[in-house]
């Protein structure tokens, strides 16, 4: 994969917006300074501080004023929106602006935030959370630790210009080398990899999109749509390739320089983008002996097999379903958050819907759509 990068002006901006914690197994002094009235809380804490985190957050706040709340992520950076990280690839916005909640926000509601802090395990009796060496108790634990992106296994996905674009960083490593780049292959004509794809053709980039399924857009179109797209992305100069697999990336010097199909055919290029979808992070849920499938199984209150362990978000499978959309995820954060606070709420699943901009065209979807296209 390729190297995480961190450019000056962007540790600049994480000591700006970093929350100010301290060590230990309890909420740091600041926090409890200001902790809402209403005496001893409930103790809840939070492993993940994406959009299903902190919508639980405001949900726990609502209805516990004196709750102690800890947030731990492995991010080095406070909550931001994934759904703006290709601005951020083409060069129209810098990291700042992808911030929907600063370390000043948390601190406001009297929650503690420790970033660059990944979380292991949970252990019950009594319930705590393993990071590192630390351990912090709580009587109330959220996994809604998101998605990783899906790897297939294609040969090469390792070297150093082959990318996935989940996180701010996989966005500013994607930049810096897009800045010296004149070709790039993307590898899945899904959402992601079309917004991808058009920010790197606003930066002058020749793209190849590669899809192993028939058509573009294969979860969110029919037949007919996706001709439509595939219409317009090659009037606007995209190569499309539909119906083959990727077999390997071909190498040289430590890097890739084209990727094989499974037809025959090789494409040549100086950067390469995996965009096959998400995979839910259940490490911690496993490392738990929580129980899960494809996702953290979780019931109608969100809850886990664990007591006292709920889970929301991208991370999560409720009824057989995975959801990976940010309006699933804040609707199960808040719904997850109020059952915490002992509400009798039940989450009945979400509506699938998409909003695409692409090439001066919206698209909207709403459903499922079927293998066949129906």
């Amino acid at each position: 994969m390729g190297q995480v990068v961190a450019p000056c002006h962007v540790q600049r901006f994480c000591r700006r917006h970093a929350a100010c914690v301290r060590g230990g197994h309890g909420m740091s002094d600041r926090s409890a300074a200001n902790r809402r009235p209403g005496g001893d809380g409930m103790k809840y804490l939070i492993i993940g501080a994406g959009v299903a985190g902190v919508s639980a957050c405001q949900a726990i706040r609502e209805k516990d004023a004196g709750a102690e709340l800890l947030v731990l992520t492995e991010e080095q950076f406070p909550f931001y929106t994934r759904l703006r990280l290709p601005d951020l690839v083409a060069g129209r916005i810098e990291p700042a602006k992808l911030v929907l909640k600063d370390a000043g926000w948390f601190d406001r509601l009297g929650i503690e935030l420790r970033l660059n802090t990944r979380a292991e395990a949970i252990r019950p009796d009594p319930l705590r959370v393993i990071a590192g060496s630390e351990e912090f108790a709580a009587e109330k634990v959220l996994i809604a630790t998101g998605a990783d992106s899906f790897l297939p296994p294609v040969e090469g996905s390792d070297l150093g210009n082959v990318f996935t674009l989940r996180r701010m960083n996989d966005a500013l490593a994607i930049r810096a080398r897009a800045a010296e780049a004149s070709r790039c292959v993307i590898v899945g004509g899904g959402v992601l990899g079309f917004e991808i794809g058009e920010a790197l053709r606003s930066r002058g980039l020749e793209v190849t999109v590669v899809e192993i399924a028939e058509r573009l857009l294969p979860r969110q179109t029919d037949a007919g749509a996706a001709g439509v797209i595939r219409s317009l992305m090659e009037r606007r100069g995209f190569e499309v390739v539909l119906g083959v697999k990727p077999v390997r990336f071909i190498q040289s010097g430590g890097e890739a320089e084209a990727i094989a199909l499974s037809d025959g055919r090789s494409i040549a290029a100086d950067l390469f983008i995996i965009s096959a979808g998400v995979k839910p992070r259940v490490d911690v849920a496993t490392a738990s002996g929580i129980k899960t499938r494809r996702g953290i199984v979780v019931d109608d209150s969100l809850q886990t097999s664990l007591g006292g362990v709920f889970a929301a978000g991208d991370c999560t499978e409720h009824k057989g379903i995975l959801y990976g959309i940010w309006r699933a995820s804040e609707e199960q954060g808040r719904f997850a958050g109020l059952a915490m606070t002992g509400e009798r709420i039940a989450y009945s699943g979400t509506v699938r819907s998409y909003r695409l901009n692409l090439l001066g065209t919206t698209l909207l979807t709403a459903g499922m759509i079927e293998p066949s296209g129906n």
